[in-house]
């Protein structure tokens, strides 16, 4: 589709700022640099923001790949901070699983006592599950695990911990969950246990269970120095 007048010359505009300032630009260290940017020339709606990034582009700057490396380096900096953290921290223990059907698609989380903390159908638009992939299915329920540990710490008053997650899935992208774990201040250790099928069972009962109606409190275990 051809672009109106008014969109040319909005492109032209946003180049020509972008030409003069391109010094200045190339030398930005993170994405919140050129975020502030857009933000100050009142390009930080979508239609020019989309102009910016690819404008962007022309001077030799990919934002979104500059974004996606100031998020890698701060979870590696929050990841470094965590690998100092004590065995016996307060620490969440969960369950988790999916089961991916033809007429069920599904996951839970249970506690160790066996109880169901979080379980339900996934929504179409889950963010990390593919329809009809079980290996996505339970990335994403995993995931949904490591915040939902985050959630139990805070409520315990506590910053930081670690997450204890048994699995029956022996290919879960354990990288992807420490980062999702650095992030919210939880360390992550993945236990395969495929006879340990507990989440398996309730990810395939009826209903469901939503994870605000739990003391989430009583999920962190606290180990007393005296």
């Amino acid at each position: 589709m051809a672009l109106s007048a008014k969109d040319k010359e909005r492109w032209a505009e946003i180049d020509s700022i972008i030409a003069e300032h391109k010094t200045t630009l190339k030398a930005a260290e993170d994405h919140e640099v050129l975020k502030t940017f857009a933000k100050e020339q009142g390009w930080d709606n979508g239609p020019d923001f989309g102009k910016f990034k690819h404008s962007l582009k022309r001077i030799g700057v990919n934002y979104d790949q500059l974004r996606e490396e100031t998020f890698a380096a701060r979870d590696a900096e929050k990841a470094e901070a965590l690998a100092d953290i004590a065995d016996d921290a307060p620490t969440v223990y969960l369950w988790a699983a999916a089961v991916e059907q033809d007429d069920k698609a599904a996951f839970a989380i249970v506690s160790e006592d066996r109880d169901a903390i979080w379980y339900g159908n996934f929504f179409d638009d889950d963010r990390i599950r593919v329809a009809g992939d079980v290996i996505t299915a339970e990335q994403s329920v995993a995931d949904k695990a490591v915040w939902l540990a985050s959630k139990a710490l805070a409520a315990a008053g506590e910053e930081t911990g670690r997450l204890e997650l048994t699995t029956t899935c022996p290919h879960l992208d354990e990288d992807q969950l420490a980062a999702a774990g650095a992030r919210l201040g939880v360390v992550v250790d993945v236990v395969v246990d495929q006879e340990d099928d507990r989440a398996v069972v309730m990810a395939g009962e009826p209903g469901y269970k939503r994870w605000q109606d739990n003391d989430l409190e009583e999920l962190v275990l606290v180990v007393d120095d005296e």
